[in-house]
């Protein structure tokens, strides 16, 4: 076998093999006895067909098992040979003839991985904003709980205000034509909560049951329905109920509300304390981890192959899909195609894999391995929420070698992310709950 490695861009290879006339004639003649054991011809025996005659008779099946042979036994041979390292396993290949006495040739392209020299990832200096959990954080959440479980009133006469709802007809249109989704009838609006674009709420303040109102507004430049995006738009709205908010009041009944059967409001304040605390620390380590990717990818950047990116971009835009038809929309819907939507997400796509081939360097240099513990761990954590059906989940996660992969991957990417922490020098700086939650802080940096 001869092997004829070509480079033909920064990560394109040209892999050309040529197989021995003899190899060919060798496996030609092992496929021709196993099929002289079943063919079956008229006017000829069982086992009795002769070999010109089969060889003739079923060249195009011969002929693609052949190609299937000869390439799976050299392929990988080569790869390893040559130290190839490929970024997929679906090589563009240019397949030869295969003919008794000739040598067979076949070229693949492929793209391999770059090679990685990962920059200051030990010994780093991180700022840490850690939250103490006031008395006010606990009443914002009393207030939202008591938000949720409101009831609304029609009021006659009321006049409309931020917080309550309003039930009315609205017909929109861009540059006086009608669009997609601009028209409803008896549509429920609360107002404040920001579900309708631009100040198309706040303009609704003040209106009672019967009136007629022209809202003005503008779809934003990066509106995800690209024929809208930038553009002006009117509203003709007619309102037919104003719905006053009733909230319960703050007392032990609100608690019941809440799922608690025990303790009353005294322990629904103190849950709420609890889970505060654990929420900040999450959004604290959340914050940390977002530091260090971000310094990773300042000191890190690298050329990348275009078939990595490219698949990268598949992943990322496969999940923005499931998003938006989960929220009923399809793409047909917001002007895209499944290739426009993907190449939305080139950025974020060579960040994802800058990161995943250096913190994959990092733990191969430090010698990190996979903590099994902390792969089931997380296994509990995802079956959790399926309550009875958590055993289920985990067995229908373990009986997918490719999502096992994924989660695995997750998995020691934690593990290494926490080795630079741990390599690393971390001040510590208080701040609010509302300052962590909403990062009204500077950004924290890596130095």
């Amino acid at each position: 076998m001869d092997v004829i490695v070509k480079e033909t861009a920064t990560f394109d290879r040209e892999i050309t093999v040529r197989i021995a006339a003899k190899r060919v004639d060798e496996l030609l003649d092992q496929e021709l006895a196993q099929l002289a054991a079943t063919a079956r011809l008229p006017g000829f025996r069982p086992g009795k067909i002769p070999r010109q005659v089969l060889e003739a008779r079923f060249r195009d099946h011969l002929s693609g098992s052949l190609v299937e042979k000869l390439i799976q036994d050299t392929y990988f041979n080569v790869l390893s040979e040559n130290k190839l390292q490929p970024v997929d396993n679906d090589p563009r290949l240019t397949i030869g003839k295969v003919e008794r006495g000739s040598d067979f040739i076949y070229t693949a392209q492929i793209q391999i991985y770059p090679q990685v020299e990962p920059k200051e990832y030990s010994g780093l200096t991180l700022s840490r904003y850690l939250a103490e959990v006031s008395e006010e954080d606990v009443n914002t959440v009393l207030a939202q709980l008591r938000k949720e479980h409101a009831r609304f009133a029609t009021e006659e006469g009321r006049a409309a205000a931020l917080g309550d709802r309003v039930i009315l007809d609205f017909d929109g249109r861009v540059d006086g034509e009608p669009f997609a989704g601009g028209q409803s009838s008896r549509h429920t609006l609360e107002l404040g909560l920001g579900r309708f674009i631009d100040n198309f709420e706040d303009q609704l303040v003040g209106t009672v049951a019967g009136d007629n109102r022209q809202v003005q507004v503008r779809f934003p430049d990066d509106y995800r329905v690209t024929d809208l995006a930038g553009k002006d738009a009117v509203f003709d709205c007619t309102v037919h109920e104003v719905q006053a908010c009733i909230l319960p009041p703050e007392d032990d009944a609100l608690a019941a509300l809440a799922g608690l059967q025990e303790g009353g409001l005294a322990e629904l304040r103190q849950e709420i304390n609890n889970n505060l605390r654990k929420q900040a620390e999450q959004e604290s380590n959340k914050q940390l981890k977002e530091t260090i990717l971000r310094h990773l990818l300042a000191c890190n950047q690298m050329e990348l192959p275009d078939r990595l990116v490219q698949r990268e971009c598949q992943v990322i835009a496969k999940q923005a899909q499931r998003d938006y038809e989960q929220q009923g929309m399809r793409l047909a819907d917001l002007g895209m195609t499944e290739e426009s939507l993907a190449a939305q997400f080139v950025k974020p796509a060579q960040e994802r894999v800058i990161l995943g081939l250096v913190l994959g360097e990092i733990a191969e240099r430090e010698k990190l391995t996979l903590d099994e513990a902390a792969v089931e761990a997380r296994l509990d954590e995802m079956s959790a929420m399926f309550g009875d059906r958590a055993n289920s989940m985990k067995q229908w996660m373990r009986n997918n070698p490719e999502r096992m992969e994924s989660l695995q991957a997750s998995v020691l990417e934690q593990q290494t992310i926490d080795w630079i922490r741990e390599h690393s020098t971390i001040t510590e700086t208080s701040c609010t709950f509302k300052q962590l939650m909403e990062r009204e802080f500077a950004s924290a940096s890596a130095s």
